[in-house]
């Protein structure tokens, strides 16, 4: 005879970059040990797969992670977890005072984690006064290709530029990036000036992200502490 099933509750959410509602359900007891096993890696690509394998467990519909943006995949795992494990979260702290350091024990309360609100302006980007780009998000996949050390370098940096790149327009003319080679886009980004490229970088570190500002007294030494907790990392390792 087989065993019974225990039902499960399902919630109702909306997806930020796309307005999107959708259904999910808490993740069950053999994901959460799948995400536990990522966190104590430590490793950022070994993290984010296990959330997004189950964010696809969970979430009911066609949803494919891979082209939900980051910010999209931070909110839902938030939600995932709150549902699941409980709607608060301990996370251990340094004392940021000089010559202190203590380690300290903070509760926060998960629906008290934020994304900002998103400015659809931010992806316009006007390189000269007669030419510029508008930017997509990254995608999970955008991400997750690129290597730690891809990041931090030029060729990382354009690499992701070109996945996000959406149109370059003119005073009298669209261009739909998809439409052309990747030699054409590279030769576009490559002759960008400092200045230009500057402005870009500042559409990717400006992206939304869960952000909770967290104050507390230091029991050691008393001081005053304000730290700002961002990306979802930051409350669940």
């Amino acid at each position: 005879m087989a065993l019974p099933k225990v039902n499960v509750a399902k919630y109702e959410m909306v997806i930020p970059s796309t307005g999107q509602a959708v259904k999910y359900r808490p993740y069950l007891v053999a994901e959460e040990k799948i995400l536990m096993i990522a966190m104590e890696s430590g490793d950022q690509k070994q993290i984010l797969s296990a959330i997004s394998d189950v964010i696809e467990a969970c979430v009911e519909g066609d949803i494919k992670a891979s082209n939900l943006a980051i910010f999209d995949i931070e909110t839902i795992f938030l939600n995932l977890r709150s549902k699941s494990v409980g709607e608060s979260v301990d996370i251990n702290v340094e004392c940021q005072q000089e010559g202190c350091n203590e380690t300290i024990q903070q509760h926060i309360n998960v629906e008290d984690i934020k994304l900002p609100e998103i400015d659809e302006s931010r992806n316009i980007i006007q390189l000269t006064p007669d030419i510029g780009i508008t930017l997509k998000y990254p995608r999970f996949e955008d991400i997750t290709s690129l290597d730690i050390d891809d990041m931090e370098s030029i060729e990382g940096l354009m690499a992701l530029v070109k996945n996000c790149l959406d149109t370059i327009f003119t005073e009298d003319e669209v261009y739909e990036a998809s439409s052309h080679s990747d030699k054409e886009l590279d030769e576009f980004l490559g002759n960008l000036s400092s200045d230009q490229f500057i402005k870009i970088n500042q559409f990717f570190t400006g992206m939304p992200s869960l952000v909770y500002n967290l104050k507390f007294d230091c029991g050691k030494c008393n001081g005053a502490n304000e730290i700002e907790l961002r990306g979802i990392q930051s409350f669940f390792t």
